[in-house]
């Protein structure tokens, strides 16, 4: 049997057993929601599931890299920042009652959860958790900043912690920022060795605050 297909790919594996855990979740959490009740709650139940999905079908159909990225803190840093959201619900002091904050930091998260499928739209089967280089994506949001994906979840946080009470969510915000933009780099400096044409898309666009206009 040829190696290359009979290698397993630990990776989509892991990811694809977990947002499939995840997309169950919020499923059962549509089930229980009354949508006439909080509309932009159920919204924002819907577009998750669908990030799911998309995840999911993003990892099913994920093509080889050329290179992996395989030191020891990029991966740690990496699977830090992933975690780092669900982390929110756990440190928080509770959260806030109905009112216009929580109608805020529910639309925040419908807004960040729209910017993330459109992203990872765009970024289809170049999807990966670690480092890793396949092919320039500068379509789409791409165009505007390097890492929509990134930014987006970002806002997504905001939104989580506007929910919340307590200082801890934000101190949690802050520890991600900081966990993507070392994220961000070490991916940069990979796909700037591995793919022709990165250096110049990355001389062109901005890291984490998307662009307005195209330059």
């Amino acid at each position: 049997m040829n190696q290359a297909h009979s290698r397993i790919d630990l990776g989509r594996v892991i990811a694809v057993t977990l947002f499939a855990l995840f997309f169950t979740v919020n499923a059962i959490g549509l089930l229980e929601e009354e949508p006439l009740e909080s509309p932009l709650s159920t919204l924002v139940l819907v577009l998750t599931m669908a990030f799911y999905v998309l995840l999911i079908w993003a990892y099913l159909r994920r093509t080889p890299s050329t290179r992996t990225d395989m030191r020891w803190t990029s991966w740690l840093v990496a699977f830090l920042a992933t975690a780092a959201p669900f982390a929110l619900p756990m440190v928080s002091a509770g959260t806030r009652e109905e009112g216009l904050v929580t109608s805020a930091a529910a639309a925040v998260l419908a807004v960040g959860l729209v910017a993330m499928l459109w992203a990872l739209g765009a970024l289809g089967t170049n999807i990966s958790v670690v480092p890793q280089a396949r092919e320039v994506v500068s379509h789409g949001p791409y165009a505007r900043v390097r890492h929509p994906l990134y930014f987006a979840e970002l806002v997504n946080v905001i939104g989580v912690c506007l929910a919340s009470t307590g200082p801890w969510p934000w101190c949690v915000a802050a520890a991600l920022l900081a966990f993507q933009i070392f994220r961000a780099r070490r991916e940069e400096d990979l796909l700037t060795r591995e793919l022709p044409g990165y250096a110049a898309y990355k001389a062109r666009t901005p890291m984490l605050v998307p662009a307005l206009t195209r330059s």
